[in-house]
């Protein structure tokens, strides 16, 4: 006997199982950004680096997804944990030696601490999904505009932390150097792809469903038993630990940590992915990092001056970030869903669910 949860999808001339049809969702991410990884990285050795940050940036909005999509709930904080990520990989993969020169006053545990870089990755994961925790007890709680000021307020906090306290880094402005990179870009990628696998599992649990509830009817949903506050702390610290491997990836990737560099500039970029893609699914957060990383990578061309035949094509300084306001602006106006609509990448047929008896009537 078939329950009516393992009716089949029918198709025209095709039927797939409805397991299928969900994992279809996350085939065609794991597949996309595979194959966008695989051309840029045959166009040139700039369009590598430049990959590298774009499959950085991609965790990160995948990871501020994994939270504002699910919830509805903006949040402007989430380089916050993109910083204690990349801090915390950097005091444990920065050789003993070079530490006791740039931060003398670091404190004994973390002057001593060492990792390999992968195990440095796992408890950058743990430390951002520890400070989201925390913090979402106190801010999970808000709604609207209260809420984006607050989680605001947690990255000025975190910055500031990251700055002036020379027992956890360098003295106030500078820089944490002598970070060896370990992650080459394969490895990069793999993670990549494990982020997005993990954060489509979170999205089909339970928890994620519930959260999805309280997004489309905050007050209907409490009066139908669903506990806004538990599941939004729950996804603002699975969101955060993702972050955080986001932030460890980058620092891998750049070579140095400084507090400065996790400033509105990095949150403006990543919100702008995440909005012009659709901040309601999985595929937009894939689809509007992937978009804007082409772009910006044909920008910063530009602004250097690219030789067409006897003209040579450029752009005034700085005109990559006045082109992403103006699009995310323009998607804002005509297509506020974003390039997605906020759906995910679905099985190209129509889908017609079959119910018991239907065939026999047909």
């Amino acid at each position: 006997m078939t329950s009516p949860n393992s009716v089949p999808r029918r198709f025209p001339g095709i039927a797939i199982p409805e397991p299928l049809a969900k994992l279809w969702t996350l085939v065609v991410p794991l597949v996309v950004v595979w194959l966008f990884s695989f051309l840029a990285s045959s166009i040139s050795q700039t369009a590598a680096i430049d990959l590298g940050y774009a499959l950085a940036n991609l965790i990160i909005v995948v990871a501020m997804w994994t939270f504002i999509g699910n919830s509805g709930v903006l949040s402007f904080g989430h380089i916050a944990f993109v910083a204690v990520g990349a801090w915390t990989l950097s005091l444990l993969t920065i050789p003993a030696t070079i530490k006791s020169s740039i931060m003398p006053d670091l404190l004994p545990f973390l002057s001593d601490a060492q990792a390999t870089p992968l195990v440095a990755l796992a408890i950058a994961a743990v430390a951002g999904g520890l400070v989201a925790l925390l913090s979402g007890l106190a801010l999970m709680r808000l709604n609207g505009l209260e809420a984006g000021i607050a989680t605001f307020a947690l990255l000025m906090l975190v910055v500031q932390i990251l700055t002036y306290w020379k027992q956890v880094g360098p003295k106030a402005g500078q820089s944490m150097t002598g970070l060896p990179r370990s992650f080459d870009l394969q490895t990069v990628l793999l993670i990549a792809l494990l982020v997005i696998a993990l954060a489509w599992l979170y999205g089909q649990s339970r928890s994620a469903r519930m959260l999805r509830a309280s997004r489309d009817n905050i007050q209907a949903a409490p009066a139908s038993g669903v506990r806004v506050t538990l599941h939004r702390v729950i996804a603002f610290t699975v969101s955060g630990a993702l972050a955080a491997i986001g932030g460890a990836v980058w620092v891998q990737l750049n070579g140095v940590a400084q507090a400065s560099q996790f400033s509105l500039d990095f949150t403006f970029t990543t919100i702008a992915m995440l909005v012009v893609g659709g901040m309601r699914s999985l595929w937009g957060a894939v689809v509007g990092t992937l978009a804007i990383s082409a772009l910006s990578h044909a920008l910063s061309l530009l602004e250097k001056g690219v030789q067409l035949g006897d003209f040579m094509i450029s752009l005034p300084s700085g005109s990559r970030l006045i082109t992403l306001g103006a699009i995310m602006v323009i998607i804002l106006i005509f297509r506020p869903a974003g390039l997605t609509g906020g759906r995910e990448a679905m099985w190209p047929f129509r889908p017609k669910i079959t119910r018991p008896g239907a065939q026999a009537a047909e």
